[in-house]
């Protein structure tokens, strides 16, 4: 009978093991072993992980990847919390007008699939039919190469990224400001308190457990995009916008090394891993 409970977790941890374990251990053999296409299978231990480290487009892979997260979550930590702020205004004063309608259309986003948002979003970008570029045209700012020159390839990834994700920021954030004590304002406002003391002294810092899991969250997150840079850009033009998953899914399905491929999901893996230890901490 005492171990009745347990078998009830029984299905759960199956699936857990058929579905995660399974593969980990997998894509963990894999990268020290020769995967390849036409070739032998053979032991190489860290022969993988020593080529991919000396390899110069691995690390530019890495730069992409961290440039793209750090500005990726400090955009969408900056607007969920200002947006936050705006749809809980300080007590006393009322909120936007349609403040419902506009929370529901600022959520939709976030509820799309990621390989809609990138379907809808290249078409928008493109230079000769996109809509956003139509509109530079009618500024009198002609039609720009949003999708093939380096920097606005990125630009384009990272602001996409924010609009589909600032979201669920916002979300947590207006969680948290709604738990945020009543009586604390009321005695601030007693004491006179200015808004700006308000916000500094009482708001930001009660925001703070929100802002760190958001951002947990969507580094992580963002670590691992694929979907949106394969759809826009596919990691062009040439490598410039090439993330460390573009850079696996190319060894592993364009050139059949599985080996390389798996032995970079592990660091990826690692390096996420590092960056969420430190986050907690």
């Amino acid at each position: 009978m005492r171990w009745f409970k347990f078998t009830l977790f029984a299905p759960a941890l199956v699936f857990l093991a058929v579905m995660t374990l399974a593969p980990f251990a997998f894509v963990l053999g894999a990268s020290v072993l020769q995967v390849q296409l036409g070739a032998p299978l053979a032991f190489v231990g860290t022969a993988h992980y020593g080529r991919l480290l000396a390899d110069p487009y691995f690390w530019l892979a890495v730069r992409n990847t961290l440039a793209l997260t750090a500005c990726a979550v400090a955009l969408e930590l900056a607007a969920g919390a200002a947006l936050a702020l705006l749809f809980r205004p300080p007590r006393g004063e009322p909120p936007p007008p349609f403040a419902s309608a506009m929370r529901f259309v600022i959520l939709v986003p976030m509820m799309l699939s990621p390989l809609l948002v990138g379907l809808f979003w290249k078409y928008m970008l493109d230079q000769v039919f996109g809509v956003v570029t139509w509109l530079c045209a009618l500024a009198g700012a002609g039609r720009p190469s949003l999708l093939t020159s380096p920097l606005p390839a990125f630009l384009s990834i990272l602001l996409v990224d924010a609009w589909q994700w600032t979201p669920f920021v916002f979300l947590l954030c207006l969680a948290g400001l709604q738990s945020l004590p009543p009586e604390l304002e009321e005695a601030a406002v007693l004491e006179r308190a200015s808004r700006w003391m308000r916000l500094r002294a009482l708001v930001l810092p009660h925001l703070k457990p929100a802002l760190l899991l958001a951002g947990l969250f969507r580094g992580i997150d963002t670590m691992k995009i694929f979907d949106l840079v394969f759809i826009l850009t596919g990691g062009g033009p040439g490598d410039a916008t090439v993330t460390l998953s573009v850079l696996a899914y190319r060894l592993g399905f364009s050139y059949f090394d599985i080996g390389r491929a798996s032995a970079l999901a592990i660091l990826l893996l690692l390096i996420v891993n590092a960056l969420a230890t430190v986050t907690i901490r």
